[in-house]
């Protein structure tokens, strides 16, 4: 069997094969060791395993996934993840967590307990928290290409949910928030007081701003390219649901509103004051102002139809003016106190009230300076037919008054010709007395 069988191995060809494989092998791990590393995958956990794209101090964790993503946790007990290409979180400060997920995402968050996060799309940027601030949070939940950001203070918020291309910001001083729900192009900002908050929910490119003061809120609820502003002071409300192009605001004061529901174009305003309420339903193009500086307790309305402006206070109190379904109106109450200004299904009139009474289309109850141009036409022809009727019914009256006292004239005995004795009878009675 051994002659049958018989392999004959050459013995230098085996060599000179086996040394090709062991030189191939070595040339092959020299190029791959000097090719660069792909910024891919990393992690740093309490300061181990640190590198360009992860770091981390001792206690906090970064950690990083995608082609270009970066992650570090610089403060203390911190933690930053990101997910995606070109991600990057970072976090500072003490107790602090930055999340990016998506590509292009950024995160950071600094100060203590300063929360940053982005889930969900891509080109976003959220940042919470400054030095010294405390309980800060910022998040974006999806949408694209979003800027969320709450820098400094005590307890701020500032949070996108959806949409596209929108500005969320809360900066500085207490308790504040602003959030978007929803929709694209709009800006949300509230910036210093104490408890305010400026929200957008659903329709596009709103601007809804909040400035200083405290516990006010500035609203806008559906509908686009709507203006909605609280400026200053306190628990002031301004708010504006459906419709587009509305401009709605309150300017200082105390428990102030500013209001429009539906319609185009309107303008809503409250100018300070105590308790002043401006509020606008349907129409298009009201202009409504209520208030002002030592201004309390007034009120202006409109429901439907457009191109009115009407006005209460400002200076002034217990004032009221509206509109119920007119068009075209000019209507103004105040300084009052207690004056009431208004039209009702009438267009194109100009009605005021100053003092204190009533004054609504062509009707005025006390006081004085109601005015109206279609009003004042009608009046002026009554007064003239009043006065044309009177002077008629004195003519009349005279005419019928002259036969009747000829007639009495006539049937008068005569004095004188009793006393010259005369044959009447008792004028000749006193005729011949006298002799």
């Amino acid at each position: 069997m051994a002659d049958i069988i018989h392999l004959t191995i050459p013995q230098y060809p085996v060599k000179d094969g086996l040394a090709c494989v062991v030189t191939s092998g070595l040339l092959v791990g020299a190029a791959l060791g000097m090719a660069p590393s792909a910024n891919a995958t990393c992690a740093s956990i309490f300061g181990i395993g640190n590198s360009a794209e992860c770091t981390s101090t001792l206690f906090s964790v970064a950690l990083a996934i995608g082609d270009g993503a970066t992650a570090h946790a610089d403060g203390v007990l911190g933690a930053s993840f990101a997910i995606g290409t070109a991600a990057a979180a970072t976090s500072g400060g003490a107790l602090t967590l930055a999340s990016a997920v998506g590509n292009n995402v950024t995160a950071g968050a600094q100060g203590l307990f300063g929360t940053a996060l982005s889930l969900g799309g891509d080109g976003n940027n959220v940042q919470a928290g400054a030095p010294g601030s405390v309980f800060t949070i910022a998040a974006n939940f999806l949408g694209s290409n979003n800027d969320v950001s709450a820098l400094g203070g005590l307890s701020n918020r500032a949070i996108n949910i959806g949409g596209n291309d929108n500005t969320v910001t809360t900066q500085g001083s207490s308790f504040n928030f602003a959030r978007n729900v929803f929709g694209s192009n709009n800006t949300v900002t509230t910036t210093g007081g104490y408890g305010n908050a400026a929200q957008n929910i659903l329709g596009n490119g709103n601007t809804v701003t909040q400035q200083g003061g405290e516990l006010n809120t500035a609203t806008n609820f559906l509908g686009n390219g709507n203006s909605v502003t609280t400026t200053g002071g306190y628990g002031n409300l301004a708010r504006n649901r459906f419709g587009d192009d509305n401009d709605v605001s309150t300017q200082g004061g105390y428990a102030d509103l500013a209001s429009n529901l539906l319609g185009t174009g309107n303008t809503v305003t409250s100018r300070g004051g105590y308790f002043n309420g401006a509020r606008n339903i349907g129409g298009n193009g009201n202009t409504l102002t209520v208030g002002g500086p030592g201004s309390n307790l007034n009120l202006v309305v409109n429901v439907g139809g457009g191109g009115n402006t009407i006005t209460a206070g400002g200076p002034g109190s217990f004032n009221a003016g509206f509109n119920v379904l007119g068009s075209n109106n000019q209507v103004s109450a105040g300084p009052g106190p207690f004056a009431l200004a208004g039209t009702i299904l009438r267009d194109g009139l100009s009605v005021s009230k100053n003092g204190p009474g009533i004054a609504i289309n062509g009707v005025r109850l006390g006081g004085a300076s109601t005015t109206s141009s279609t009003v004042a036409g009608t009046n002026a022809a009554r007064s003239n037919s009043v006065a044309g009727t009177a002077r008629t019914n004195r003519a009349t009256a005279n005419k019928q008054a002259t036969p009747k006292v000829n007639r009495q004239q006539a049937n008068k005995p005569s004095g004188g010709t009793g006393r010259s004795g005369g044959t009447g009878g008792a004028g000749g009675a006193r005729g011949h007395g006298g002799k």
